[in-house]
């Protein structure tokens, strides 16, 4: 097949189009021919003009991938994957299926916005010590070990994002991640409900576990197309957004949505400016920050978007400690709100997830646009490293070492943010003797000219080809494998599919 010839494995968001990138757009057109699930090819149909368009159904993902690889033949091919391609996603198939048949530098992961970031965003919900995601599909995963999964995740107190909750035939699973997620009722966490996230008949309400155990009319109302969102440590729940408390019964009309009152005519926006290149900026926070009167923000951030943006730009920095410059852009931003002026706050990656947005979001009642996050683009730059089960956690708390050996024998990827690369010492020696040989990758400034990666195996945690500060680490699942250069982690297809 042609060298020239590309396969881009894209992430299109959770659905509306103002949640795709541009350059998951790019890559779209870039593309002869275009794979996916029938329901996200009809998310983008009017990208798919003029081009060769293969659909399966559901349960028919193996075919897709293969056929995007037999596809190379013909052209450069997009296999289309909902959400961001390493959450669950067509990432570590498409990886799969390709390695030995194409070198792997001619594919591309494109991330995406993923749904619980994107449903945290809509909430007002912002993680700043950790989170878990999880399946409760036991499909491609035994079930006793996603149970083993929820368990360490609940003992931590970490907040949990649970995926494919519950379907049709598929019911009792919830009930027992729900058991776990109480210590069989000794606690009761908030829980949010977030129904068709981006997409038509959208509809979010907070209610708590133990109600959810107890009423089998709010359990039925969560399906294949809902996230939940368990309360845990660290998760600060933000105000001023129309997902109320014990809103539920999945109103689908404006009321239900979970915008901030004002939406794109708000006069202040926080806006995650994801990994570094704007061709990674939703469509939505490329157009407010086309838009924006004022930009404020760190410097890096205000740089990354300079060929975006058209307003007057200003970091505070120099302006005394970190909550100092907060502070000044928080009264920035009210000022130039009173003056009729629209502005937007600039924060890296997304910001539900380890960012200081929620010190901005509750004073100034500001609308959230989510961002491509950190571990998304260190994924794709990566491989496939997360696919299944994972877990983010902050690396700057004493306890990451502990925390990172405890998820990683449960069964967890796990991706630590805020690493030193020259400091990961204590971390190599909590968790290298787990498994020397599976592998990690490090990243810094994903995405941005000064990008540099490392990829290892854990006997070598410690010793990264690079020093610098602001890298992300990840640390792949148990089922990952190092194939020219890239991590993929299996997802599990091999023990139903033939391939």
């Amino acid at each position: 097949m042609p060298s020239e010839n590309r396969l881009y494995i894209v992430g299109i968001g959770p659905g509306e189009r103002g949640q795709m990138t541009r350059r998951a757009i790019e890559a779209i057109s870039e593309a002869k021919s275009v794979v996916g699930y029938r329901p996200y090819l009809d998310l983008v149909s009017d990208l798919l003009v003029g081009k060769k368009v293969v659909s399966t159904g559901m349960g028919r993902e193996v075919e897709r991938a293969k056929e995007a690889v037999d596809l190379l033949e013909e052209g450069s091919v997009a296999l289309i994957s909902s959400g961001d391609p390493n959450v669950y996603g067509m990432a570590g198939l498409g990886l799969e299926v390709a390695s030995g048949r194409v070198d792997l530098s001619r594919v591309e992961v494109v991330p995406g916005i993923s749904s619980f970031s994107a449903a945290a965003c809509r909430a007002g919900v912002t993680f700043t010590e950790s989170v878990a995601a999880i399946s409760c599909s036991d499909l491609l995963t035994p079930w006793n070990k996603i149970e083993e999964r929820a368990r360490v995740a609940s003992e931590l107190k970490m907040p949990m994002a649970i995926y494919n909750p519950r379907s049709r035939r598929r019911t009792w699973q919830l009930d027992r991640v729900l058991e776990i997620a109480t210590f069989d009722g000794e606690r009761d966490p908030k829980v949010l409900v977030a129904k068709n996230v981006a997409r038509e008949g959208e509809a979010l309400f907070w209610t708590r576990a133990g109600e959810m155990l107890e009423g089998e009319d709010l359990r039925e109302e969560v399906d294949m197309f809902t996230l939940l969102i368990l309360e845990g440590e660290g998760m600060v729940r933000g105000e001023g957004t129309a997902c109320d408390e014990n809103r539920r019964r999945g109103a689908a009309g404006p009321e239900a949505r979970s915008h901030p009152a004002g939406g794109h005519s708000a006069r202040v926006h926080v806006v995650g400016t994801g990994p570094g290149d704007p061709r990674h900026l939703t469509l939505d926070a490329e157009e407010i920050i086309e838009r924006s009167d004022l930009l404020l923000g760190a410097e890096r951030h205000l740089c990354a978007v300079r060929g975006v943006s058209k307003g007057e730009t200003n970091s505070h920095e120099g302006k005394g400690e970190f909550e100092d410059r907060i502070s000044a852009r928080v009264r920035a931003a009210e000022e130039a709100a009173r003056l009729g002026k629209t502005a937007s706050i600039l924060f890296g990656g997304d910001p539900s997830t380890f960012s200081s947005s929620w010190r901005v979001r509750a004073p100034l009642k500001a609308q959230v646009s989510s961002g491509v996050g950190a571990f998304s683009a260190a994924a794709a730059r990566l491989g496939a490293p997360l696919v299944n089960d994972f877990a983010l956690i902050s690396g700057l708390s004493e306890e990451t070492p502990w925390r990172a050996r405890r998820l990683l024998e449960g069964g967890f990827a796990v991706v630590v943010y805020n690493q030193n690369s020259g400091r990961m010492d204590c971390l190599a020696e909590a968790v290298s003797d787990l498994d020397p040989e599976r592998p990690f990758g490090l990243v810094q400034d994903a995405t941005r000219p000064d990008e540099r990666i490392h990829i290892g195996r854990g006997a070598d945690l410690a010793r990264p080809s690079f020093e610098g500060r602001r890298c992300t680490l990840i640390l792949a699942g148990p089922e990952a494998r190092m194939t020219e250069g890239k991590i993929i982690n299996r997802r599990g297809y091999q023990t139903k599919y033939y391939y």
